[in-house]
């Protein structure tokens, strides 16, 4: 039989996934985990949405895990909606009617083209202020890069212009890749690779990098966790911000009344963020159970991977809706126009409501998860 290293020295990767401002509940659990399992340090990271966002800060800051955990905890604590995209009232209703007349019409609207629902510069801004150095963005990556303390940075786009998935990665001794829709391609990274893969379809304008227009890295991805293979991970700890429900829960409807928009959109949204991982940690564990059966050396270009994922104890959508009078009042009758005050349609609320709230209780619920799921973390890791 084959000799299998040391757990230890099995590269480990963290994939974060997306889902808006849900993805804080991923901060507080990496810092519950973090605080409880001090020796979990990932060596790849891997990013797509808003999990983009947590791996390019997690990434650049030199440390221990539960350091940089801390850290990412205090932007999103000190965050809200004014600092995701531009909410003052006259501003966002121009953009909204300038880009309905060119949706309804087909009339282009003066002055600079609307890309996008919102203004995103002030995510752009927040970016800046988190990642850039002294000179540049991601020193703090390329020193970790240099001392041997992280192998790979990896964040997911969307290339609009071909539809292909483009996973943009900085790291030492791995290689580019070409599958069918699915590349990974070497870059220094920079703010404006992970504002690309943060772009939210439609609602948040494209980003342009090198020449190409990119979106959001959910849009058509369907191997969240193929990055983290192709990087050289033996180990993967995915973070979902799925809540996993039980079988009755799935099947129970919450409304008899037509969709709203707000209950379609969110659907789109989970069908985007969540159902991708899902799926590939499916496929994953089957290609597991085939190598497990099959002779060594059989199946060429296969090796066993261990997945550890993590969920949320509770509906983030549903919690979110306790918090909906926290979003500037222009930015919520404009959600409450597209259905979201039903209890049906609170997933789409929950991904775009970056007020603090909402995002303290995010960060509070994922630290006891973390806490929580800490010794069944360790065992499955080897820690």
């Amino acid at each position: 039989m084959r000799a299998e290293a040391p757990a230890q020295a099995q590269p480990l990767a963290l994939v974060l996934e997306g889902g808006g401002a849900r993805a804080a509940w991923q901060v507080g659990a990496l810092r519950g985990l973090a605080q409880e399992l001090p020796s979990l340090q990932p060596t790849i990271q891997v990013g797509v949405s808003a999990g983009a966002i947590n791996a390019a800060f997690l990434a650049n800051q030199e440390g221990s895990l539960a350091a940089a955990a801390q850290g990412l905890s205090r932007l999103w604590e000190g965050l809200d909606t004014s600092g995701v995209f531009a909410t003052h009232p006259t501003g966002l209703v121009s953009r909204l009617l300038r880009v309905g007349l060119r949706l309804a019409l087909g009339l282009e609207s003066p002055g600079e083209r609307i890309l996008g629902m919102v203004d995103t510069s002030p995510l752009r801004r927040t970016l800046e202020r988190g990642l850039m150095g002294e000179t540049e963005a991601f020193e703090g990556l390329r020193r970790n890069l240099e001392s041997g303390r992280l192998r790979a940075l990896a964040l997911l786009t969307t290339r609009y212009a071909t539809g292909q998935t483009v996973c943009f990665f900085e790291g030492q001794g791995v290689t580019s890749w070409d599958r069918p829709q699915r590349l990974g391609e070497r870059a220094r990274l920079g703010v404006e690779h992970v504002l690309a893969s943060a772009a939210l379809p439609l609602f948040f304008p494209p980003v342009e990098v090198a020449g190409e227009w990119y979106g959001d890295g959910g849009v058509r991805l369907i191997a969240p966790l193929a990055p983290a293979v192709h990087l050289g991970a033996e180990r993967i700890l995915a973070l979902s911000t799925r809540y996993p429900r039980s079988a009755e829960e799935a099947a129970a409807p919450r409304t008899s009344e037509p969709p709203s928009p707000a209950l379609i959109a969110g659907n789109l949204f989970n069908a985007i963020f969540l159902d991708s991982l899902d799926q590939d940690a499916a496929h994953l564990e089957r290609i597991n159970r085939l190598l497990a059966a099959t002779p060594e050396g059989e199946v060429e270009g296969l090796r066993p991977l261990s997945l550890t994922m993590l969920r949320p104890s509770q509906d983030l959508g549903m919690l979110a809706a306790q918090f909906e009078p926290e979003l500037p009042w222009m930015f919520r009758r404009l959600l409450r126009n597209l259905g979201t005050g039903g209890e049906d349609s609170q997933d789409l609320l929950s991904t775009v409501l970056f007020e603090p709230g909402f995002l303290h209780a995010l960060l509070a619920l994922g630290e006891r998860d973390g806490r929580s799921a800490a010794p069944r973390v360790a065992e499955a890791l080897g820690l």
